[in-house]
């Protein structure tokens, strides 16, 4: 398998998830078309616009996020490849379960700009840490507000393990991150612990990767190297701790505004569903008391609800979970002929929407004509840089001939002087 070959599965399977995606909202459409043509018989595409604007901010907000955060370790991070990695990112988080690929690839095309690895992933790591301090954040103000009556959703106790689980989970990330910053020997030592099954399962792997033509050479080399993958992370661990001093000197004043940022994207995506009600003409004031507050923030209070759900589901773009939540949360404004349209323009606006942007692109880095015109312009760099090395072994040959060549007469005219003297 060449790495062409490679590429064009990963474009399939792109491909098959956006399929399917597609159908799901198809055959929901298909089945009931009357109710969907009745639910979008008032719609008024101005305030649909400023859903739309509103989503696509994610990516830019997000954008700005990591490229705030990674100009403090490489300056020379542009503006324009921070916003590609960040819907590339929401992309990749829509096509893996659990949003698993989102993180990885963001760094990928960091380092694909010209970012240093380390240095990408020590940036991810702290937009990482500023997302979970903005669930921890959302999750205690929902409690407190749900213990003074002063949030009111429909779900009763499911909700409270919602937040009890999502706390648990964002708070022990929260503590690893920090003591992870803080003192590097205890990652080490996980890094050491971890070293030998997963080595095992590795070697297993690269025994297998040897029968692939295309991959035999790389996987002889990982092979007859033992341990350097395990010396890489510890060395890289290090690195991360540097690069967390590094901003506790000079990057403070870009985490806070990181941390703006992410409550700046993340205030621009839940309020999409409301401009989505007043794009479907449907009324903003719940048919039941869901929160204190205008009707803006008691959508975007269960819209943060709601995003537990999103960001804890297994399932790739949590497919089946977010429509279900969905129905049940925003009920009391979502009722009869509405449900479908609402669900399929709120689907449509806080998910494909940035995910054609982020596949647009990720078809692009991928792409196999890009590919061959990369590897070609790193060939004929190489062979630059070879012809040039030559050049000067050449020239410096040439030189030390010539030095040589002008010190043997004198030495032998000293010699013939030295031997007049004597005699």
């Amino acid at each position: 398998m060449n790495r062409a070959t490679l590429i064009r599965g990963i474009q399939i399977i792109i491909t098959l998830t956006l399929a399917s995606f597609a159908y799901v909202i198809y055959s929901g459409v298909e089945s009931k078309q009357a109710s969907f043509a009745a639910g979008l018989a008032h719609v008024r595409p101005g305030w649909l616009l400023v859903a739309a604007v509103l989503a696509l901010q994610e990516g830019v907000f997000g954008g700005l996020r990591i490229w705030v955060l990674g100009r403090v370790l490489w300056p020379e991070l542009r503006l324009r490849s921070a916003v590609l990695s960040e819907f590339v990112l929401m992309f990749c988080a829509g096509v893996t379960p659990a949003q698993a690929g989102a993180a990885l690839s963001q760094v990928a095309v960091l380092t694909h700009s010209g970012m240093r690895l380390t240095e990408a992933a020590t940036a991810e790591l702290l937009t990482v840490s500023c997302t979970v301090t903005f669930f921890l954040v959302t999750a205690v103000v929902i409690f407190v507000l749900r213990r003074s009556g002063m949030l009111v959703p429909q779900g009763g106790s499911e909700l409270d393990w919602l937040l009890y689980i999502s706390f648990g989970l964002f708070g022990a990330l929260a503590v690893a991150l920090a003591v992870a910053a803080a003192y590097p020997p205890l990652l080490k030592a996980l890094v050491r612990a971890l070293s030998r099954p997963l080595g095992a399962a590795l070697r297993a792997g690269l025994r297998a990767a040897q029968r692939v033509p295309g991959l035999k050479a790389r996987a002889d080399a990982a092979l007859a190297a033992p341990g350097a993958t395990t010396g890489r992370l510890l060395r890289s661990v290090d690195e991360f701790h540097a690069g967390v001093r590094i901003y506790l000197r000079r990057g403070k004043r870009a985490y806070a505004a990181a941390q703006l940022l992410t409550f700046g994207f993340f205030c621009s995506r839940f309020a999409v569903a409301y401009f989505v009600l007043l794009g479907l003409g449907i009324p903003t004031e719940p048919a039941t008391f869901v929160a204190v507050g205008p009707p803006i923030v008691q959508v975007v209070l269960i819209q943060a609800l709601l995003n537990f759900a999103l960001y804890l589901s297994p399932t790739p773009g949590a497919s089946g979970i977010a429509e279900l939540s969905s129905d049940r949360l925003m009920s009391p404004w979502i009722q009869g002929v509405y449900e479908l349209p609402y669900l399929v323009l709120w689907r449509f606006l806080t998910l494909f929407l940035c995910m054609f942007v982020g596949g647009a692109l990720m078809f692009r880095y991928l792409g196999l004509g890009v590919l061959e015109q990369r590897m070609k312009q790193a060939e004929a760099a190489k062979r630059a840089l070879d012809e040039e090395a030559a050049r000067a072994a050449a020239e410096e040959a040439a030189r030390a001939a010539a030095e040589e060549a002008g010190r043997a007469p004198a030495e032998r005219d000293g010699r013939a002087a030295r031997r007049r003297g004597v005699g």
